[in-house]
């Protein structure tokens, strides 16, 4: 069943004939312009929490309001959805890894590396950058020992999740399935980064930088990953086929 109306097809046409989207291509605009929201979202948060603005009254309020309503089951429950954060996003890499070298795809191997490892070293610097104490309770259900802000569970968990649910959807020709996959992997990724605050280990703004601080490199990632497919295309193609746009 087609559900293209005649004035959707010709709104498409119109948007994929526009000069920038013929130069530079819909999915790399649109992740461009997805990359300069969660920077500039991050910024505002980081600006808060050095400055002490009212988000941190908020941050507090909210840590305690959840330490409060804690209870035995709610923890083990949230331990163990942290656990898909971390150290569960390593086992999905490895898993992906594998995949790619059975498959011979050596450079979207070394792309999954690239996002892993460099979203790794990247919030490690974030953290040392701002190091902002994480939130403390006489009695505290989890103890974490670094710095708090950004939220690593948070950010390494959307980088991970992220790629696996990419080239999941490219395998992908059933609408329905691809909406279900998405809003599963996003649920999941919230999810994680709740039981970072119900824990007591974040506040609510790490996760949220968390967030958005791994939206933006997972963003650049794919765009330097598709930037090199489209290279490679270019290259490969006819010299006929190459001047048709």
């Amino acid at each position: 069943m087609n559900t293209n109306t005649p004035n959707t097809q010709h709104s498409r046409n119109i948007l994929y004939r526009l000069p920038l989207v013929q130069k530079l291509g819909l999915r790399l605009i649109v992740g461009l312009l997805v990359t300069i929201a969660c920077s500039w979202l991050f910024y505002s948060i980081a600006e808060d929490v050095v400055e002490k603005d009212r988000l941190v009254a908020f941050d507090i309020a909210t840590a305690n309001a959840l330490h409060a309503a804690a209870t035995p089951t709610s923890t083990a429950v949230f331990e163990f959805i942290s656990w898909l954060g971390l150290p569960g996003i390593w086992f999905v890499g490895m898993f992906l890894g594998v995949y790619f070298v059975s498959k011979n795809e050596r450079l979207n191997l070394a792309a999954l590396v690239f996002a892993l490892i460099g979203g790794l070293i990247l919030n490690s610097t974030l953290k040392l950058l701002f190091a902002r104490d994480r939130p403390v309770f006489i009695d505290p259900l989890v103890i974490e020992q670094n710095f708090s802000f950004p939220s690593g569970h948070a950010m390494l968990s959307l980088i991970g999740y992220g790629f696996l649910t990419y080239f999941l959807l490219k395998g992908l020709r059933n609408q329905i399935a691809r909406i279900l996959l998405s809003v599963a992997m996003i649920l999941l990724v919230i999810l994680i980064g709740t039981s970072r605050v119900t824990l007591g280990v974040h506040y609510l703004s790490d996760v949220i930088a968390g967030f958005a601080a791994g939206t933006v490199w997972l963003m650049s990632c794919f765009i330097a990953l598709n930037g090199i497919y489209r290279r490679r295309r270019r290259k490969s193609a006819p010299t006929s086929a190459a001047t048709v746009s």
